[in-house]
């Protein structure tokens, strides 16, 4: 027993040498450097400052604000180091850029961030890596490219038709940001699987949607609780959360049999093919469908309607924005519905659009984690301009809130909602609100056609929109970023 741990006792030792010597030489090579900021840690042995911070401190109020702070003071890249844990904190353009393309292969999804997704939304195309991710997103890729814009639109103006009839005519106050979230649920459902929520449809009660909508909620809300806890997840359990997780499971599961039942009676073209039968059509096992499924929702359903309600909450504050996006719609589609020819020559809704999602991207940070011993282009030596040795196993962790307010790329004032710095501006690689290279949104079109439909629907509806008091736009930070105090609004219809 004494000779095999003394034997296993040297073999780690070795290991450790060896893995060294290792970096050493690609440290060498690569002409790498130490990192030229450093974030101060008070116990960078153990870490309890950290273990501290994730049971029992307050989260803090202006989180993706800090972050800004912090890079402002720290510079565009800087470390985080402990004995026990090791990261790379990023703003600059040019890192983002090496860790999603240009190094796509010596990066790959973090293990904390597959752990607490998959635990609560299966396993899906934002928790593989490798092949099995190549292949999941080749099979999604064809069932997006196989859907008509127009007949989109014409689904996109019936869920609407339904946010309308929930806004009231006398002029009341109304948060529009839960409605928002209906709205998107019920048109991502019907797109993903020709079945709607119909969440917004006042004719039956719809308890079992409603549910299923607080329970993905409460399932989203604890991965992102999760991810916070970082390697303490593992000690975290929400049954709350489980019992959210398996009604969720049970519903998705029912509605994916319903809406295959469907086709399969009406056996018609009128239907169409949505996402689900294309899938479906690639595989019969009813977990990977349903995985999938739920994947693809977090990304269609939360994300549009978080743009829509950060767009809608500084709209409604700034009454000449509203009006000259209304004049334009206006202007080119009159009061009709418009068409997605019409949409794409509305440019100042695309400027109201590439501004929100620039000023409050809805994925603001996000990160990876290194496959094998790498490097960073930039971030080391004295001026940063060396390259900084990335070990395997660590992270990287890219803050697009902060590479958006980079005065240098979008000139003047950027932390002021401003679409007319879009006129001729071309950002790049410093501008990703769909993230970049090979995982770059795969309905990144359908998602920004969603939006320009919408908010040219409202403008359309209502001349008039505006804010009931003077607060100013604080995230709620979960899955994708929105406003923590809602969008409570005043409007006033044609």
């Amino acid at each position: 027993m004494l000779y095999f741990f003394t034997l296993l006792f040297f073999s780690y030792i070795s290991h450790g040498i060896y893995k060294q010597i290792l970096q050493y030489r690609i440290s060498r090579i690569k002409g790498c450097k130490d990192a030229q900021s450093k974030a101060p840690v008070k116990d960078p042995y153990i870490g309890f400052d950290f273990i501290y911070d994730c049971l029992f401190a307050k989260p803090v109020e202006r989180y993706l604000d800090s972050t800004y702070k912090t890079f402002q003071q720290l510079g565009a890249t800087y470390a985080y180091r402990r004995w026990t844990w090791e990261a790379v904190y990023t703003c600059d353009s040019r890192n983002i850029k090496h860790v999603l393309a240009s190094g796509f292969d010596d990066f790959k999804l973090p293990r904390l961030r597959v752990n607490a997704m998959t635990g609560l939304l299966g396993s899906g195309i934002f928790t593989l890596n490798g092949h099995s991710w190549s292949h999941a997103r080749g099979v999604l890729r064809p069932c997006f490219a196989k859907q008509n814009k127009e007949s989109i639109v014409d689904m996109l103006e019936t869920h609407f038709q339904a946010l309308l009839r929930r806004i009231p005519d006398d002029n009341t106050t109304i948060d529009l940001q839960p409605l928002f979230f209906w709205l998107t649920m019920d048109f991502a459902t019907d797109f993903l699987m020709g079945h709607s929520t119909r969440v917004l449809d006042r004719i039956s009660s719809h308890a079992k949607e409603k549910q299923f909508v607080d329970d993905y909620l409460t399932c989203s809300t604890e991965i992102v609780r999760k991810m916070q806890l970082g390697p303490l997840q593992m000690f975290s359990i929400n049954f709350a959360a489980m019992r959210a997780r398996s009604r969720v499971f049970r519903y998705i599961d029912d509605f994916i049999s319903a809406s295959l039942e469907r086709k399969d009676e009406s056996n018609s073209a009128i239907m169409g093919c949505n996402v689900l039968q294309c899938l479906a059509a690639v595989t019969a096992d009813r977990k990977q469908l349903r995985d999938q499924i739920l994947h693809i929702l977090v990304a269609s359903r939360d994300t549009t309607a978080c743009l829509l309600s950060n767009l809608f909450f500084v709209l409604a504050k700034k009454p000449h924005i509203y009006d000259k996006l209304r004049r334009e719609v206006t202007s080119i589609a009159g009061a009709e519905p418009p068409t997605s020819s019409q949409l794409n020559n509305m440019e100042y809704l695309k400027w109201c659009v590439q501004e929100s999602l620039r000023l409050h991207p809805v994925i603001p940070t996000n990160a990876r984690e290194a496959s094998k011993d790498t490097v960073l282009p930039y971030g080391g030596g004295e001026d940063g301009n060396s390259p900084l040795l990335i070990k395997k196993g660590n992270l990287v962790m890219y803050n697009i809130y902060a590479m958006h307010r980079d005065a240098q790329v979008f000139g003047p004032d950027p932390e002021e909602f401003v679409p007319e710095r879009w006129n001729g501006l071309r950002p790049g690689w410093s501008y990703l609100p769909f993230n970049g290279g090979p995982r770059i949104c795969i309905g990144q079109k359908f998602a920004l056609l969603e939006t320009y439909y919408f908010v040219s629907r409202m403008v359309q509806t209502f001349e008039t929109m505006n804010a009931v008091d003077d607060s100013e736009w604080v995230e709620l930070y979960a899955l994708a970023t929105t406003c923590k105090d809602g969008v409570k609004i005043s409007l006033k219809r044609c």
